[in-house]
């Protein structure tokens, strides 16, 4: 599967928004119990600030995100969405393989969060050697060290 990253634009706002709105319904139902407009709208512009967003497309497609810190000692994900059309076919797998191959070839850690309530991404990150470091009201903190 050759899947291609490219830098988001500020012209691909409308569409990353859309993609956020569909990924996260669910989990914004199971964690808050309903929709919360405002709050979606929050996290969204928080996202865009943060940049460093790249496009996630596959066959000349958009089919997902992936936001990435790449830090002096760490790289962090902050996001990564994949359309619900596109989910459970390895796309997001293979992105989080390579950002992890990448970072531990450079002596680097990865971190990231999940929701407490996305029990099928946690068992992905945990499928490739993240584990829970912390937790808060809403979310499980994890990392993925290099093999020394």
């Amino acid at each position: 599967m050759k899947y291609r990253l490219t830098s988001a634009q500020p012209s691909d706002t409308a569409w990353l928004e859309e993609l956020r709105r569909s990924v996260y319904q669910e989990l914004f139902q199971a964690t808050w119990g309903g929709w919360d407009e405002d709050r979606h709208r929050r996290h969204f512009n928080e996202c865009i600030r943060a940049g460093n967003i790249s496009i996630i497309e596959l066959d000349g497609i958009r089919i997902g995100m992936i936001q990435i810190f790449d830090e002096p000692n760490i790289v962090e994900v902050g996001e990564i969405q994949i359309q619900p059309s596109h989910q459970n076919r390895g796309v997001g797998t293979n992105v989080l393989k390579d950002v992890i191959a990448d970072a531990h070839q450079r002596g680097k850690s990865v971190r990231l969060r999940v929701g407490l309530k996305n029990a099928k991404a946690l068992r992905l990150y945990e499928r490739l050697g993240f584990r829970r470091v912390t937790e808060t009201e809403t979310h499980h903190h994890m990392v993925c060290e290099p093999v020394t």
